[in-house]
């Protein structure tokens, strides 16, 4: 990947490592002090409010961030692009409120009969905090859109800090109410940015409503789709049939595995502004592949090893962060971890799919993986429970990157691409074995450390050895190692850029 791209990445992924280790933190707050139960309780308020977040974004983030660095391209003013920014968000504006409004009246016609039973006020609370998130949101996709991401990343450690505060005391002193309070806070920051926004005239741009309209409505299906279907679809049906404490179960590895997979995540949350750029940069309506094989290549060093390193440490791992009443989570973390991989592609092939304004293909590919993910969850969860969730999304999302490829034509090399990630996985098992051995022979968070330092050492070694590093991708490490502080960071990245430089592969 380019430089820029690079940088922007890795402020993006501070940002978002920064709020994800401040909500991990919170939801261990929250399991040890309310229980599995609770915690189960709260877990499901949270993807509730995500869920009508993304649907009720209409579309309307992806749209903006693809159309702000063309517009910023074709020479409009930051005024200007604010101007339609705000002009998109008060179609989100509109949606959120008869979202509340619906919400409302499905709790009063359902009465006592939700997930919250034995804390009625839940509910209410868990309608303000969607409100509140929902608008938020948008503050998110402007300013990665505008590629702010040094504003974004002071925005998102603030509001982190914020909720850390929050949910600690509202769960300490209040309870289930109290904790879920505390991730309003976390959005406040937001909201009141995003209310800002809305003060600004709206200008079209030169972008004409019907074209908003016509991209908003298919990527509205889309959003619907894979926040209904792919989005912790999974909390109902555990609540359905194995009950609300096994969604506390699963709820517990999923904030494990999200923290360990975050860097990844964040890493592709500026695929589509550069995407975008390089698109627009060349004559021709595709990018090259080497483009989209550089962006795969570089992520794998980062995914691999956390996913196999993960799963060979995650029983281990949940005993000592959350407790025995805990220990059944640790199965689920393992199946979890070793699915993160698909999950990273499936997001890397989404955005080339956006960034090409293929959203009818994306969408047909969904309506398949959600069908697929529904299926997949009614066979498996009553058989296998929390277990059962994670190799439903493995099968799935496995499914669509196959699907998705197949629509890109991007025509893949195996010695650019195939080779390269194949010696970075042999370098993430070995990683793996190395640290389940260290973990074997000495208990306690003393093996746990040392299991995670010698893994990471084995890995090292191994990129060396099985020459994983490209000459391509060594050149962006060691622009990367003149800008680490402190020695031991450049020689590690030295050590594993070392070598005859040759082409990739």
């Amino acid at each position: 990947m380019s430089n820029s791209i690079v940088v922007k990445s890795a402020l993006n992924a501070a940002a978002g490592l920064s709020l994800l280790f401040v909500g991990f933190i919170c939801s261990v707050v929250v399991a040890r002090v309310l229980g599995p139960e609770a915690n189960g309780v709260i877990a499901f308020s949270l993807w509730l409010t995500l869920t009508a977040s993304l649907v009720a974004e209409l579309g309307t983030g992806v749209t903006l961030m693809r159309l702000l660095p063309q517009l910023k391209g074709d020479g409009f003013s930051d005024a200007e692009r604010r101007g339609f920014a705000a002009r998109m968000l008060r179609a989100i504006v509109a949606s959120t409120v008869l979202f509340v409004i619906l919400y409302g009246l499905g709790m009063w016609v359902a009465e006592q009969e939700h997930w919250a039973q034995n804390a009625p006020a839940v509910v209410v609370v868990t309608g303000l905090l969607f409100f509140v998130q929902s608008i938020g949101s948008f503050s998110k996709n402007y300013l990665i859109g505008e590629q702010a991401m040094v504003t974004f990343f002071r925005m998102t450690a603030a509001a982190g800090g914020l909720q850390l505060t929050g949910v600690v005391l509202g769960t300490v002193f209040f309870g289930l109410e109290g904790a879920l309070a505390g991730y309003i806070c976390g959005h406040i920051i937001q909201f009141i940015y995003a209310l800002n926004i809305l003060r600004s005239r709206p200008n079209a741009c030169g972008v004409s409503t019907r074209y908003l309209v016509n991209s908003s409505f298919l990527l509205s299906v889309e959003f619907f789709l894979n926040a209904l279907f792919l989005t912790r679809l999974e909390f109902f049906f555990l609540q359905q049939y194995q009950g609300i404490a096994t969604v506390g179960l699963y709820a517990a590895a999923s904030s494990l595995a999200n923290l360990a997979i975050q860097l990844p995540v964040q890493l592709t949350g500026s695929l589509l502004p550069y995407y975008s750029e390089q698109l627009h940069q060349q004559e021709g309506d595709k990018l090259p592949a080497s483009v989209f094989e550089g962006v795969v290549r570089s992520l794998s060093y980062v995914t691999l090893p956390m996913s196999f390193g993960l799963a060979a440490i995650a029983p281990r791992l949940v005993d000592l962060v959350l407790g025995a009443e805990y220990s059944a989570s640790g199965q689920i973390l393992a199946t979890l971890a070793l699915a993160s991989p698909v999950y990273i592609f499936n997001l890397v092939c989404t955005q080339y799919l956006l960034s090409h304004d293929m959203v009818r293909q994306r969408v047909v590919i969904l309506a398949l993986g959600s069908g697929l993910m529904v299926a997949c969850l009614f066979l498996l969860i009553p058989w296998l429970g929390g277990e059962g969730a994670a190799i439903a999304r493995f099968v799935v999302f496995l499914v669509m990157s196959i699907l998705m490829l197949r629509q890109m034509d991007v025509g893949l090399s195996a010695r650019h691409l195939l080779l390269p990630v194949t010696r970075v996985a042999l370098a993430s098992v070995a990683c793996a074995v190395v640290a389940w051995l260290v973990l074997y022979e000495l208990p306690g968070v003393v093996g746990l450390i040392l299991a995670i330092v010698a893994g990471g050492a084995t890995y090292a070694v191994s990129l060396r050895l099985f020459r994983a590093v490209p000459a391509d991708d060594r050149q962006v490490l060691e622009r990367i190692a003149q800008r680490v502080p402190g020695s031991i960071g450049k020689r590690v990245i030295g050590f594993i850029a070392g070598g005859p430089k040759t082409a990739a592969g």
